[in-house]
């Protein structure tokens, strides 16, 4: 994450000044004419001219890759750029939409930034897109140049999203034994019905399995003092919004957000089978179909679907315990989180002291529950933690740009079309300037014996926290003074290695005591083939057989598995990996997960693709990286 660091631009280039909105215009209109007069062309010099040479981006969601892709270099950024337009064919210039924009974003980084529209042929498609221009000194002149540009797909021309259809019947599946729908979602979370919504909106049938008796008991079954540390913009779902008590500065709950859900799928009929247990799951190769058998209360049933999606979430599935010796001493309570549900049930069964493993959002949201049910809590920070004030994630600047007037869609373009690079470089930026004027904040925490990382320290990532380790970070709700005055105690620095009768033993030698312990150590699942298979029937009598292998063209629950892409984390051009869009080795299977917002913005990304591949106008993916040379070109493989 620390790679590609953002471009420092010499303040006395351009004077803020005198950048009025009429000159940001001019200045990108001169900008978008030489791109398009070098698209026209086919000029990959002219092309890669346009570009800012000392970092440039081109990031294309579907519009002209039909794939998730960031470029990150000019030369392969023009190459690219002229092969996937020769693929698709532009209808017409990009064209500007709306006024560009002056931000002056620090001393050295001031850019211009302004919206695009455009359409391609092949397939029919509407389009949008982002330009940010910085500013170079060429000759005694300053001109600008293009420092990102972001292009995505919006609409399908001739199957444009319709939310008209979002008001029409479900279909009614009790007791049906066999049903063909276009996509059959696994999981009905937070996931899994935002995409039935955009599909429905398409005009494409799905049916939602959900494990649990409702949907959004994923949520609700989580423990009791959960709440999401973010605003609730943040959270919000396509086409219907949060009430009005729910929002800013309010933060929700785990139960709030699972009744949302509930009334989303009631609002807008999504299909959903709920306690539906997967026996098997089975792809035909040569019939292009999914065939999924699972046990309801209305007894055995079996889907048959064009498209699987697996929208079962990520880090949540398959808790992780570390191995620890003589764990059949301990004569107290050891729990993972997933299994805890509030301090007063342990206070119930007699305990009175708990050891909290763990030092992230989890670990000291329990930690300020079970200090509130009077019990004597000690928190074991094996390492150091970032932490940083819930007031500066949900600053304007950051999070809390969701609550600005612009909206939530609005808002989504603007931070979900940013390079990953660019965009975790500038979170990292605000809250690190954040940090410096509150040098202090965790100074008694520090003193406490918490190893703890603020936003100042070099060190500090939250995209990398977000997006590689999903999780591991603790946004400040007011429990670390709980720690900083003393009344939750802290060990630090040191590994447990087993159990006593009377608590831990750790890799120092040292020991501790309590009637209960909670394991906050995470999840083992963040990448999804190491679940698939379990998750669509491997082990369980089924066509997939006993080891959920198949046979011939039909592929069983372990070969789907071994077929799938690597999951979560970036790749080399900073996109998550195996997320929203085609797997490389296996037809029409989708993974839908991540954070609340990804949820909203990529289900639209993922519900396209499908609608393309129904209608039969899915282009391939465009996995290769062209690179133009001044002389000639060369392709090099992803």
């Amino acid at each position: 994450m620390r790679e590609r660091p953002l471009p420092t631009i010499a303040p006395e280039t351009v004077d803020p000044a005198v950048i009025c909105s009429g000159e940001a215009t001019s200045q990108a209109l001169a900008v978008l004419g030489r791109l398009n007069t070098a698209l026209a062309s086919d000029d990959a010099g002219a092309l890669e001219d346009c570009f800012f040479p000392g970092q440039a981006y081109w990031k294309d969601e579907l519009a002209l890759t039909w794939h998730l892709r960031t470029f990150t270099s000019p030369p392969a950024i023009a190459a690219s750029l002229l092969q996937t337009k020769a693929l698709h064919s532009l209808a017409g210039p990009l064209v500007l939409e709306g006024t560009p924009q002056f931000v002056p974003a620090s001393p050295v980084l001031q850019f211009i930034d302004c919206n695009l529209r455009f359409k391609t042929k092949s397939p029919a498609a509407i389009c949008n897109g982002r330009m940010l221009l910085l500013p170079v000194e060429v000759g005694g002149a300053v001109v600008w140049r293009i420092w990102i540009l972001s292009t995505w797909l919006e609409n399908l021309e001739s199957h444009p999203e319709n939310e008209a259809l979002l008001g029409s019947p479900g279909r009614q599946l009790d007791g049906v034994e066999q049903f063909e729908t276009d996509v059959f979602i696994i999981g009905g979370g937070n996931a899994g019905v935002t995409l039935a919504a955009r599909l429905k909106a398409l005009g494409v049938d799905s049916v939602m399995g959900e494990r649990n008796a409702a949907p959004g008991d994923n949520w609700a079954s989580r423990y009791d003092c959960m709440r999401f540390h973010v605003p609730t913009s943040l959270c919000e779902l396509p086409y219907m919004r949060y009430d009005k008590h729910l929002q800013s500065p309010h933060f929700l709950s785990a139960a709030e957000l699972a009744e949302q859900v509930r009334r989303y799928v009631k609002a807008f009929n999504l299909n959903v089978i709920t306690s539906a247990k997967i026996h098997s799951t089975v792809y035909d190769r040569i019939a292009r179909r999914w065939i999924v058998q699972f046990e309801s209360p209305c007894g055995r049933q079996t889907a048959v679907a064009k498209h699987l999606v697996q929208a079962t979430g990520f880090g949540s599935q398959k808790p992780y315990l570390p191995l620890m010796a003589d764990e059949d001493v301990f004569k107290g309570i050891s729990i993972h989180s997933a299994q805890y549900k509030n301090a007063v049930l342990l206070r119930e069964k007699g305990v009175k002291s708990v050891l909290i493993i763990g030092s992230a959002n989890t670990a000291f949201d329990i930690a300020q529950d079970c200090h509130t049910a009077g019990l004597q809590t000690t928190i074991v920070a094996r390492s150091p933690t970032y932490i940083f004030p819930v007031e500066d994630a949900c600053d304007k600047q950051c999070l809390g740009a969701y609550d600005s007037d612009i909206g939530v869609e609005a808002t989504d373009r603007l931070l979900m079309t940013m390079p990953t690079w660019v965009g975790t470089h500038m979170l990292s930026g605000f809250l690190a300037s954040r940090a410096s004027q509150e040098p202090d904040r965790y100074a008694a925490l520090a003193r406490a014996g918490f190893p703890v990382i603020d936003s100042a320290h070099p060190d500090a990532s939250l995209g990398h926290h977000l997006l590689e380790r999903a999780g591991g970070h603790y946004v400040d709700m007011g429990a670390t003074a709980l720690i900083a005055e003393g009344k939750v105690g802290v060990k630090a620095g040191v590994e447990p290695t087993g159990y006593t009768p009377s608590g831990l033993r750790f890799a120092d030698g040292t020991t501790a005591d309590a009637d209960a312990v909670v394991w906050c150590t995470g999840f083992a699942d963040k990448n999804a083939r190491d679940t698939a298979a379990q998750i669509l029937g491997a082990g369980m009598n089924g066509h997939g057989g006993r080891e959920g292998q198949g046979v011939g063209d039909v592929l069983g629950p372990a070969e789907i598995a071994d077929r799938l892409d690597a999951t979560w984390g970036v790749d080399e051009e900073g996109e998550i990996r195996g997320m929203w869009k085609r797997h490389l080795r296996v037809d029409n299977y989708w993974i839908m997960g991540g954070h609340t917002q990804q949820h909203r913005w990529y289900s639209r990304t993922v519900a396209l693709q499908i609608k393309a591949e129904l209608e039969g106008i899915l282009p391939p993916a465009y996995r290769e990286t062209a690179e133009a040379e001044r002389d000639g070109e060369k392709d090099q493989a992803l």
